[in-house]
């Protein structure tokens, strides 16, 4: 943001924060409700005060970006009892840690598919071992005679 541009969205900025601390004065202290806009879950909505103090959506950004200009958001909406621009909701960490535990599951579950499937491949080829095993001592008992083979293989 160049040095020129501060100045004028502060000067957009400050008249319509100065109205909207007016306004919440003026209510009944108990039945105080925010003047700022806000958002269902009880932040500060940055696009609506941009909108409304005429600094526009397209220069949005800057409320965030800038102290100054956050700072001067900021102080009003804690006043008024919403959370500031930028604070993240304990909501937004819970489904991150949730989304991290599920994939780490996720991984988990795969890799003991791969081991159950390796297991199944390990169980049959001993079984197909033992099949050929007991025919051999089925045939040497018959017999007397020992039959060589070739080691069974999978």
């Amino acid at each position: 943001m160049t040095a020129s541009l501060l100045p004028e969205l502060l000067g957009l900025l400050e008249p319509y924060l100065e109205r909207k601390v007016e306004e919440w004065l003026a209510q009944p202290e108990v039945d105080r409700r925010p003047t700022l806009p806000s958002t269902v879950d009880g932040k500060v909505n940055v696009r609506a005060v941009a909108a409304e103090s005429n600094i526009g959506i397209a220069r949005v950004q800057h409320l965030f970006k800038r102290d100054e200009l956050r700072s001067a958001v900021n102080a009003v909406a804690l006043e008024q009892l919403l959370k500031p621009i930028g604070a993240r909701l304990p909501s937004d960490d819970v489904e991150k840690e949730v989304a991290t535990r599920m994939r780490r599951t996720e991984a988990r579950a795969n890799e003991l598919g791969t081991l159950v499937a390796e297991q199944a491949a390990t169980i049959e080829r001993q079984r197909r071992e033992i099949a050929a095993l007991r025919e051999q001592l089925r045939s040497f008992e018959d017999t007397g005679q020992i039959i060589r083979t070739a080691e069974v293989t999978g």
